[in-house]
């Protein structure tokens, strides 16, 4: 039995096992994708500003620093299983979870949980259109582009958020031609992204929605977009789409673990103890008031249920920093 199991290993996750190490507690880590969580998943090679010490820093880089950290800890990190179910027993709980590849049913026992499943409950929104669910990630992807996929093609890019238009920048300074489709009348992203965007002469399409894609033998060769107003649809030459329009969380899992919902997050309190007692939770999946969801403040969140699981499974009669470091 373990002292403590963190379901997902992304920033929150991977600093929350790092300090239950640093107080030589037993620790596991269960994620079901990649470690490094959003940082790999979903940003890869884009730049994070917000981590501090670094003017800019690489997602991927940052998670590799994140990881490397944790393992120096000797943080155990299992990847590709899916915590399924937690179960309360008498000595803790049962957690139920699945090889993602296999099917394969695995059981571990813990004392307390920490849920720090961020992005892992959370799933980029699809366009749900005629011919989205055919294609090749050739073809269509809902995250960065990838550089080496975007000379001379024909890109487009559905939102109007930050992710999208710095997705449009790295597709134009990668000799893509660019064109932007986004819902709503204006940009919602940062000024200086959309003055960025205004700068390469990118075209944009406002009050515009994607209908259709068309494919010809297996591969994308154009969206069909209707501009809100206008009496026949717009059809754009495309051979990769990119589609950056946020993501949908599902938290049906956590619901049946008994753990309070408010609106799409867990509900927490300022120790990270979420409605269940023992299991905390941490991460862009949490809410408490004051919440500012940074990437910081996820690591932050994390360092805190860690110290909470420290005080529920070892119950010190004080908590010192002297403990942390022993």
């Amino acid at each position: 039995m373990f002292e403590v199991l963190i379901v997902g290993g992304g920033p929150a996750g991977l600093t929350a096992g790092m300090f239950c190490r640093m107080r030589k507690m037993t620790v596991q880590v269960v994620d079901a994708g990649r470690v490094g969580g959003q940082l790999v998943s979903l940003y890869g090679d884009k730049p994070v500003h917000d981590w501090p010490g670094f003017h800019d820093i690489l997602a991927s880089d940052l998670a590799g620093q994140l990881i490397a950290h944790a393992r120096e800890l000797e943080t155990a990190v299992v990847t590709e299983q899916k915590v399924t179910d937690i179960t309360p027993r008498e000595q803790g709980f049962e957690i139920a979870a699945q090889d993602v590849a296999t099917g394969e049913p695995l059981v571990y026992q813990a004392q307390a949980v920490i849920v720090a499943i961020g992005g892992g409950a959370f799933e980029p929104r699809r366009l749900k259109v005629p011919g989205e669910d055919a294609l090749r990630e050739d073809f269509l992807t809902y995250r960065m582009p990838d550089r080496a996929r975007l000379a001379g093609r024909r890109v487009v890019v559905v939102g109007g958020g930050d992710s999208s238009l710095e997705s449009a920048q790295r597709a134009h300074e990668c000799g893509a031609e660019v064109t932007m489709i986004q819902v709503l009348g204006r940009f919602t992203g940062m000024e200086s992204n959309t003055e960025k965007v205004d700068a390469m002469g990118i075209p944009r399409h406002f009050n515009t929605r994607v209908r259709e894609l068309v494919i010809e033998e297996g591969r994308l060769a154009g969206v069909v977009a209707q501009t809100k107003g206008a009496p026949e649809p717009l059809r754009l030459p495309c051979d990769y789409l990119v589609v950056n329009i946020g993501a949908a969380v599902n938290l049906d899992a956590v619901r049946r673990w008994g753990v309070e919902v408010e609106g799409s997050q867990i509900k927490v309190d300022s120790q990270m103890r979420t409605s269940v007692p023992g299991i905390f939770a941490c991460g862009d999946i949490v809410t408490y008031e004051g919440k500012y969801k940074l990437l910081v403040t996820a690591s932050s969140e994390g360092a805190v249920a860690a110290n909470s699981a420290y005080a529920w499974v070892r119950k010190p009669p004080r908590v010192t920093m002297t403990d942390l470091y022993t």
